[in-house]
């Protein structure tokens, strides 16, 4: 029976956050300058920038965001605090998924 209580409350309360977290599904549609911008997921909005899927690469990470892993670290874009591996946490980082070489 304890083990049985001891369940029920992990439930309650260690996954409510994946419970509640939901994908939005965007809808195809155009922009003012005429250009279309094709369906595709996105995280739900919230208030922070490190759980965010980020920019498709390709056609498989638009309707799949969870796969996308911009500094190919092994560790999904919206599970990584830092996606470009440049040692500033998202949430303050100007350029998330992405810094330009200097160099360029």
């Amino acid at each position: 029976m304890k083990k049985l209580i001891v369940i029920i409350l992990a439930i309650l309360f260690v996954f409510p956050a994946v419970l509640l977290a939901k994908d939005v599904y965007v809808k195809g549609y155009y922009r003012k300058d005429g250009t279309y911008v094709r369906p595709h997921i996105r995280s739900s909005p919230d208030s922070y920038k490190w759980n965010n899927y980020g920019p498709s690469q390709n056609d498989s990470e638009l309707m799949n965001p969870r796969l996308r892993d911009s500094d190919k670290d092994g560790i999904p874009n919206y599970l990584d605090r830092d996606d470009d591996n440049d040692g500033i946490q998202d949430d303050y980082d100007k350029s998330q998924y992405y810094e330009p070489n200097p160099w360029d």
